[in-house]
């Protein structure tokens, strides 16, 4: 009887020990998905901050992407940094008319001088375009927008590549931007 107790005992633990170690594996292999999604998003989130830097710092307007494609009003969807960035240069730029904002994620965002409707919630007053600053599950949330606004949509990703290529900037990919050969 005893030995069977014994036997038993280390089954238990043997089992125990082997369902522990799928658990520790499984909850590891999370953590390392979503610090690999975390790290791409940031080194995204820096190539597109430096390449909206390398514009400034050549004195192109955001707002040329819009004229150059017929476009007098625009609405922004993604009321964080980028979005609020956008904005400010469009209606500092004073050349086509930023009308409202849009927010997806964060229902309480406000704007200083202008409206901000909620994605899903409020019905979008038209726009020439819907530019998606949002970083973050872009693709998804321009289908969603899609279906909800009926002018152009674009990312700001494609406006800032637009103007890079029409004034001949190079993008930032992780590599040297200097035309220097590498050693």
């Amino acid at each position: 009887m005893r030995k069977l107790n014994l036997a038993a005992l280390l089954f238990g633990a043997a089992i125990g020990a082997v369902t522990g170690g799928k658990l520790v594996k499984k909850v590891w292999l999370e953590k390392c998905r979503k610090q690999k999604k975390e790290g791409a998003a940031s080194r995204h989130e820096g190539e597109l901050l430096y390449n909206l830097l390398k514009l400034k710092q050549e004195g192109v307007r955001l707002s040329e992407y819009f004229t150059g494609h017929n476009l007098q009003s625009a609405a922004v969807l993604g009321m964080g940094r980028e979005g609020r960035y956008l904005l400010e240069e469009l209606i500092e730029e004073k050349e086509i008319s930023a009308v409202y904002g849009v927010e997806a994620d964060y229902l309480g965002s406000v704007h200083e001088s202008l409206l901000v409707y909620r994605l899903g919630e409020d019905k979008l007053p038209p726009a020439d375009c819907l530019a998606v600053c949002d970083l973050n599950e872009t693709a998804e949330k321009a289908a969603i927008a899609q279906k909800e606004f009926a002018g152009t949509i674009v990312t700001l990703e494609e406006v800032i590549d637009w103007l890079m290529d029409r004034h001949g900037i190079r993008k930032w990919r992780g590599q040297s931007t200097s035309g220097r050969p590498a050693k």
